[in-house]
């Protein structure tokens, strides 16, 4: 049987040969799982963003319910101002396409009121 002293030099010598040849991979891994969030976030950010279907300052109800106006969008998160109850919504732009957001057309009589005034 082998002394205790081969079985460290051995183990050892595998796990060096292991990560030498597959720890970038573990790298790779570790990396993906880090930012698989933050690119996902990012990349719904940029669809809300860029798609023009939302924009600041239009009219929306969150849930058929919650009147709110569209303040701030991001690459990472969505202000909303809640008109009824005068606070701030943040929401991040992965949860916006589970947010039912109804937006309120150009010419109707809702779209005409000024900047968080209440009709």
């Amino acid at each position: 049987m082998d002394n205790p002293q081969q079985i460290i030099h051995t183990t050892e010598t595998i796990i060096t040969d292991i990560i030498g040849h597959y720890g970038w991979m573990f790298i790779a891994a570790f990396a993906v799982l880090l930012f698989k969030d933050v690119v996902a976030n990012v990349l719904a950010g940029m669809t809300f963003m860029f798609g023009h279907d939302f924009d600041p300052d239009d009219i929306v109800y969150i849930g058929g319910e919650k009147k709110a106006r569209i303040i701030r969008q991001t690459p990472t998160k969505t202000v909303f101002h809640l008109i009824d109850t005068d606070r701030k919504l943040i929401v991040p732009n992965t949860a916006l396409y589970n947010l039912r957001i109804e937006k309120v057309l150009p010419g109707s009589e809702e779209g005409k009121t000024i900047k968080g005034e209440k009709k």
